[in-house]
């Protein structure tokens, strides 16, 4: 017949093994960060480019040019439905690209005005890059900060930590809408700094 004794000895296993997992969960959690998250820049950032509405977006269907900002609407004319079990975005739209740096290692910052209009999630506005990968398919590696629904234009940032490789990557600014919405976007500018 089990004791008090056995039961706290179990309370106390128990309780040695819970936190003992929760620290290591906790490394892991911190490693994670140190190894995706993005770095502190060592200097200020120094804009390397600022679009304009005159400048071409990559997507071209369903935007708009509305002033001095562009109108991106979440269907184009070929996706004109959700997909509800998928977990891709409803609609991906790439901005802008650019070529990769001729540095080793930096942080990019992407900063904009934008505001979101009839839209149930927030509009995510990402900044990465793409290469090819080993077997020939595309590797994409990006940050996205996330506009909420608001009627006036917000600032906004979002940082991505380039590292170079052996393939070259373009620098890539897209949004991805996850409902059905507008996002207005302008004063995109894109900055770069080196890393600690």
């Amino acid at each position: 017949m089990p004791t008090a004794v056995n039961y706290a000895m179990f309370d106390d296993l128990f309780n040695n093994l819970k936190v003992f997992i929760d620290s290591k969960i906790q490394e892991v959690g911190n490693d994670l960060q140190k190894r995706f998250g993005v770095p502190e820049p060592t200097e200020p950032f120094v804009l390397i480019r600022r679009f304009t509405p005159a400048d071409s977006t990559v997507t071209r269907g369903c935007i708009a040019i509305v002033g001095e900002s562009w109108q991106i609407e979440a269907y184009d004319d070929n996706n004109q439905s959700f997909l509800t079990n998928s977990t891709d975005p409803l609609r991906n739209v790439i901005l802008f690209e650019v070529a990769e740096p001729d540095v080793q290692e930096c942080v990019f910052a992407c900063q904009f005005n934008a505001k979101a209009l009839n839209t149930e999630k927030p509009i995510k506005v990402s900044l990465g890059w793409w290469r090819m990968g080993q077997w020939g398919g595309r590797v994409t590696t990006s940050w996205a900060t996330e506009v909420l629904l608001t009627e006036d234009f917000q600032p906004y940032e979002a940082r991505a930590h380039f590292k170079k490789e052996a393939d070259a990557a373009k620098i890539q600014i897209s949004v991805q809408f996850e409902s059905s919405g507008i996002l207005q976007i302008k004063d995109i500018e894109l900055l770069q700094a080196p890393v600690k």
